[in-house]
């Protein structure tokens, strides 16, 4: 773990959306693969873009739109992840989303958000966005160039491995939500993982004195 005496310069949180703001379980990607022709372990933005022919690939995504729509609409809060942000922002952090997703989608799904609306979101950067998707690092370099700040002043959290590559190429530090031990994150290279959302209070606090455990 990189124990870099800079944690009091943490000044944004960018978070991944699905599956970390909201509940795992609303996007059936299984379905999406079938529908688009995706092969298995193949990244479902990518393998679209790649489509040679343009009415193919207007139809793969037009049928993605759909499935984002529905996912949205029977989208629900994270536990914990409500209060966490307002925390964040009361401890004067800047909070922000970063996600692969439509920009529709997420407003869509934050309609069904009691505590939470757009407005409490520095920034919403989403796939209609002109930076390449994660796992490139161009949003966050776009994040915190958009607030100001340096990346190295970002903390990135995500439930996937494109979240962590993205932060990492970007210079900025991660956080795993693995709440499942997921075999597939068994080896993903983080600075720290942590099972439910509100622990994130916990290496924030602690990152502004002596750095907390890696995993918590």
């Amino acid at each position: 773990m990189d124990n870099r005496n800079a944690a009091d310069r943490i000044r944004l949180v960018l978070f991944d959306f699905d599956g970390t703001l909201t509940r795992p379980g609303a996007l059936d990607f299984a379905a999406i693969r079938k529908t688009v022709d995706c092969p298995d372990r193949m990244p479902i933005l990518e393998y679209i873009h790649g489509i040679a022919d343009a009415a193919q690939r207007g139809r793969a995504r037009d049928a993605l739109d759909r499935f984002e729509a529905l996912g949205a609409a029977g989208s629900h809060p994270n536990e914990g992840a409500e209060p966490l942000v307002h925390w964040l922002k009361k401890h004067g952090l800047m909070v922000g989303i970063i996600t692969r997703n439509t920009r529709d989608a997420v407003l869509r799904a934050l309609r069904n958000f009691r505590e939470l609306r757009p407005a409490d979101f520095d920034l919403i950067l989403t796939r209609d966005d002109p930076v390449a998707p994660k796992p490139s690092g161009e949003g966050i370099l776009f994040a915190a160039r958009h607030l100001g700040i340096d990346t190295h002043e970002v903390l990135v959290v995500g439930d996937f491995i494109f979240d962590l590559q993205a932060g990492r190429a970007a210079g900025a530090r991660t956080v795993l939500l693995d709440p499942g031990k997921d075999s597939r994150m068994a080896e993903a290279d983080c600075d720290y993982r942590i099972r439910q959302l509100d622990a994130l209070r916990l290496i924030v606090s602690a990152m502004r004195s002596a750095p907390p455990a890696c995993n918590l």
